[in-house]
């Protein structure tokens, strides 16, 4: 393949990356602010109001439509890159890790945030809602809570790999200590805010 073909698979394949990264980490963070005031013992973390146009199209154009795009986009990644790619444990736990997420991420747009779109609900409810969820059973099983679980677990992983593939593109973010100890905690804080999180809704703690 030329140089220039190269350089253009390149470019492409860190727009993917980021496709991916950017708006899960917007996710991630505003999750995290609001699980962090959960565990605090708030009952409400949003206001009892539908929300604004604006905040509905910054949503979409920075979160769901890159999630979107990046679900499509990795079927075209997935053929370039699998012969090359196809004995790689770290890269097949990495795409399962991104269905996981995806099937996550579809879930909670259904279960959590369509209701608050078509005014069914409101956020101030949120924190009951989400008790109520988590709490439910069928069969004895808690079966909401585990997959939760499950894509906290995914979305922490999905994250800290997809941040140290960026900075790998970088011969001097690559090498620094810092950086790979960044990318491990931006998935370590995830993974555990997350299910301390979801276990205390679950149980009531």
């Amino acid at each position: 393949m030329q140089p220039a073909a190269n350089r253009r698979l390149a470019r492409w394949d860190r727009a993917f990356e980021l496709t991916s990264v950017v708006p899960l980490a917007a996710f991630v963070v505003i999750h995290a602010l609001d699980y962090g005031r959960v565990l605090l013992g708030a009952e409400e973390i949003g206001a009892r109001r539908h929300p604004s146009i604006p905040a509905l199209v910054t949503e979409a154009l920075l979160v769901w439509l890159p999630i979107v795009g990046h679900a499509a986009w990795s079927f075209v990644i997935f053929r370039r890159r699998r012969a090359a790619e196809s004995g790689s444990a770290s890269i097949l736990a990495h795409r399962i890790a991104g269905i996981v997420v995806g099937l996550f991420l579809a879930d909670h747009f259904v279960r959590f945030r369509l209701p608050l779109l078509s005014g069914r609900s409101h956020s101030g409810d949120s924190v009951l809602r989400l008790a109520a969820e988590l709490s439910s059973t069928r069969g004895g099983v808690p079966w909401v809570a585990a997959f939760h679980l499950v894509g906290t677990v995914a979305v922490a992983f999905h994250l800290a790999v997809g941040l140290r593939r960026i900075a790998d593109r970088s011969p001097r973010l690559r090498e620094s200590p810092v950086v790979r100890a960044g990318c491990l905690a931006a998935g370590v804080v995830t993974g555990l805010v997350g299910i301390v999180t979801i276990l205390r809704l679950a149980t009531g703690a």
